[in-house]
């Protein structure tokens, strides 16, 4: 797909968590991409401007319109930009990019992914899920379940689709679920299957090692790291 740059104008901010807003903008509908891509937002504080990248949160399908999902962490320079954007401001947008795409093949889909982590996942979801009747997994790791977010959303997907199982798991706080870290939740079963992982770096490279020496083919592990 070629590479597009507009004027990208946002049309609602708000916040999921303490710490992780969901950013809706205004685009052209003829901007195109694949579930899992990313874009890259200019943005601008203390009199500098800088690109950075973020997960594309919505589905394909979904024209005219594009949201991100973002982890604020406070004194980052993107962060303190996001906190003065206002609805009805303009950001240039440039993209899609990345190969972290969904592969549709007949083996099951994993999808393990920490905090925002799972955005990419969330537009996959949206995407194949209606379109697939093969069996789809997510794996989603947060702190404590203040951390959660679309909890709700993946609980209903689970209950209109038979074929996607839903698994939040807690690191830092006994509940009613699952508990631990994400790798716990992988099971002993890990042939014939697609694994897709997304985070922070330390998480990702965890989670591919885990794989690997369980026997896990290089070529089924998918991975997309945050910085």
């Amino acid at each position: 797909m070629a590479i597009q740059e507009f004027e990208a104008e946002v049309i609602s901010k708000k916040y999921l968590t303490k710490d992780v807003i969901e950013l809706s903008f205004s685009i052209p509908e003829t901007f195109d991409f694949q579930a899992g891509q990313f874009i890259m937002l200019r943005l601008f504080y203390e009199n500098v401007y800088k690109f950075k990248s973020y997960s594309i949160l919505n589905s394909p399908s979904q024209k005219g319109k594009l949201d991100l999902c973002i982890k604020i962490i406070d004194g980052g320079f993107a962060s303190e930009a996001f906190k003065l954007l206002n609805i009805g401001e303009y950001l240039t947008m440039r993209g899609p990019f990345g190969q972290f795409t969904f592969k549709d093949t007949e083996k099951e889909a994993w999808f393990i992914g920490v905090g925002t982590g799972v955005t990419p996942f969330y537009s996959m979801l949206k995407e194949y899920l209606p379109k697939s009747q093969k069996n789809f997994r997510l794996i989603f790791g947060v702190r404590k379940k203040e951390d959660l977010f679309y909890h709700e959303e993946f609980q209903a997907l689970e209950k209109n689709f038979s074929h996607f199982s839903y698994c939040p798991t807690l690191s830092q706080e006994t509940w009613e679920g699952y508990s631990g870290r994400v790798q716990k939740h992988l099971g002993e079963d890990l042939q014939n299957k697609d694994f897709y992982i997304c985070g922070l770096k330390e998480m990702v490279l965890e989670t591919q090692e885990y794989l690997l020496k369980r026997g896990v083919a290089p070529e089924r592990i998918h991975f997309e790291r945050y910085s």
